[in-house]
């Protein structure tokens, strides 16, 4: 473990660099992925669709499951009804180590499907700053008017980078 850094470094190392450790083969190598994986899943499992979302932190329990042990960027939206109660999460987009792009048309597609009328945009920065950037806001401001003209409100765009988490509405960004 110490050649990688940390235990992320190891269920984030690429396959032929964990075989250079001594002992660790294809059947050790599978193992690792296995639970970086599992992980995810367990902590995706454990978060629970028919929860209501209150707060910020209600939002970020059932959010921060989609990001674990991505290396890519990956955009997700949190649908709820009327009264909070979480309909679902979607992935709308994934793409680089900089970059995930996302359309309106399925922003909206997926907010539709699940019938919500209020949706929480969010999606990880690799870089391991959560500071939202240029693109971030033109985007949320596009995707809250797109959203505004089919009945759905954006309440909130969640940037997460490992533990950490920025929330526009709570840092004060003017898209609301």
């Amino acid at each position: 473990m110490e050649r990688f850094g940390s235990l992320a470094g190891v269920l984030d190392a690429l396959p032929a660099d964990l075989k250079k450790v001594p002992g660790v083969g294809e059947h050790g190598v599978a193992l690792i992925k296995t639970v970086k994986e599992l992980s995810g899943r367990y902590l995706t499992a454990r978060s629970s669709v028919e929860e209501i979302v209150q707060t910020t932190e209600d939002a970020r329990a059932l959010l921060q499951p989609y990001f674990f042990g991505a290396r890519n960027e990956r955009v997700c939206l949190l649908c709820m009804d009327g009264k909070g109660k979480c309909l679902g999460v979607r992935l709308v987009g994934e793409g680089s180590v900089n970059a995930a792009e996302v359309t309106s048309r399925g922003v909206v597609e997926a907010a539709l499907s699940l019938n919500a009328s209020q949706v929480i945009l969010a999606h990880n920065h690799v870089s391991g700053l959560a500071l939202p950037s240029a693109e971030d806001k033109l985007t949320t401001q596009r995707l809250r008017d797109v959203l505004g003209a089919v009945g759905v409100e954006l309440e909130d765009h969640m940037i997460f980078v490992d533990d950490d988490m920025v929330s526009f509405r709570d840092s004060g960004f003017p898209f609301l």
